[in-house]
Parts: structure tokens; sequence; C-alpha cells
């Protein structure tokens, strides 16, 4: 599988809630990737350590922001095309930060409500990661409380336990556009476009994941339209957690010259 034109722009590694470091996933895509992007929660971790790249492999500072907009939480990407600066870095630590304490917080908040979650199977499933909601249903399941992921969403961690975060989308983009950087909207579902996408546009959006693998037809064609009418810039990528039978590290790809061509 040759790498020209593939890439992924969206894809998680042990330093959120994925399964793969970040060197891990660069050498097993390297001959069928030639760009991608680490886009994990609230963290700009995976950019850390020493990363070796192929030559024919360009990295793309990524990170996937949780904004508050309205009364809903969403998810955003954002890009920094000119890489990363320490002031990026240390503004990636308040959101890592902020996302720490609310994670941590409804554990707490999840325990004092009678759940008998233990600590030690949070922290086994976090261990050095920033933590996520998905650590949490892990545990529980590690704790014999539940049987899948799903089964602790619906249960326990849909029910407002968890604060929202701190920052809006709003107070994202600014700050994101002031570290030359590219705001995108991560899986957008029409229902969203539809009640939030006018917020997002005057908020300065630059862009919409409309090549995201896992976007349904109904919601793909709703974000195509909302891109085209709005002129914004595509993002996509495979948001792979975890490699699978059915889903192998670098196995899925978007053509860049569908990209925005400011990545």
């Amino acid at each position: 599988m040759r790498s020209t034109h593939r890439a992924d722009l969206h894809v998680h590694t042990i330093n959120s809630d994925g399964a793969h470091t970040a060197q891990e996933l660069i050498d097993r895509s390297a001959k069928s990737l030639c760009l991608l992007s680490f886009c994990d929660h609230d963290t700009f971790g995976a950019y850390s350590s020493d990363l070796v790249l192929p030559k024919t492999m360009r990295l793309l500072p990524g990170i996937e922001m949780s904004c508050q907009v309205g009364d809903s939480d969403l998810h955003m990407l954002a890009y920094f095309p000119k890489g990363l600066t320490g002031e990026i870095l240390s503004w990636g630590r308040l959101l890592e930060t902020d996302r720490k304490e609310r994670v941590l917080n409804g554990v707490s908040q999840l325990r004092e409500s009678g759940v008998p979650l233990l600590w030690k199977d949070f922290e086994a499933e976090t261990g050095s990661s920033v933590p996520c909601r998905s650590h949490v249903a892990r545990a529980l399941i590690r704790g014999g409380l539940c049987d899948s992921a799903g089964q602790a969403f619906r249960q326990w961690l849909r029910q407002g336990i968890f604060r929202r975060p701190q920052i809006t989308a709003e107070e994202a983009f600014q700050q994101v556009h002031e570290l030359d950087g590219l705001t995108y909207w991560a899986h957008p579902q029409a229902d969203q476009i539809r009640t939030h996408g006018e917020r997002l546009i005057k908020a300065g959006l630059d862009g919409v994941e409309s090549l995201y693998k896992n976007l349904g037809t109904p919601h793909r064609k709703v974000a195509r339209e909302f891109q085209e009418t709005h002129e914004l810039g595509a993002c996509g990528g495979s948001d792979l957690h975890r490699e699978s039978p059915r889903l192998k590290i670098g196995q899925f790809a978007v053509d860049t010259r569908r990209l925005d061509a400011r990545l």
C-alpha cells in the first residue's frame, strides 16, 4: 500500500484513551501514510517525546478539545501546521489539568452516590494517561459492575455527574487562532450542525471533519453541505483508539488532495 496522498488526521495514543504509543503508530503506518496527526483528548502528551519519523511521513500536531457550545459539550480539533511552541504546550497543559480535575471529581461523585468503583481499578485503567470517561467505563467493567462500555455510559456516565469543560468553543477558537492554529468540528452530527452550526461559524470555525471514517451517510451529507455553504476546510481521520481485526493501524486514510490546503 503506497503512502502517497494518504493521511489520517485523527488518531489517539496511550497519552489519552488510546492503546498504542505514538512511536508505534508512526512505525506501523509508515508504509501506508504520508501524513499523520495524534489528536488526544485535551493533551499534547504524544508530542512530548523524541519521535522518529520516516522521510516519507509528516506529523501534523493536533489535539481534540472538549468545549462548551451552548448547552452541549462538543469535541473540536485544533491543528498547528507551523509546529508546537512553548506557548501552545503551556495552553495545552491548562486543558489537560481541567480534564484531570473533572474526571477525578466525577469518579468521586460516582463513589459518593453509592457506586462501588475502586480507585485501584480506575488507576489500573488510566495508568499515566490523561483520564477520560472511557477509562472510568473500563474500570467499572474491571470491577464487575457492568458488562460493557455502552452499559457504563448509559447507566452512569451520561447523568451529569461529570462537570462540563471550563472552556467554551469561542474561547478555544480565539486561543487557537492566536497561536497560529486552525479549528475543525470533530465528527459533527446532523442535529448538532442544525443546532450549533451558526454559533460556531460566528466563533471562527475553520473547518469540519467531514471526511471522518465513522460519519454516517445522513450526517456526512449535512456536514458537507454545511462545509460548502460556509466555505470551510475539510479534515478527516479514523479516530483509531485501538487496533482491531476490522481496523488496522494505517489502514484508513483520507486523500490529502481533499484536505484543507492550509494543513
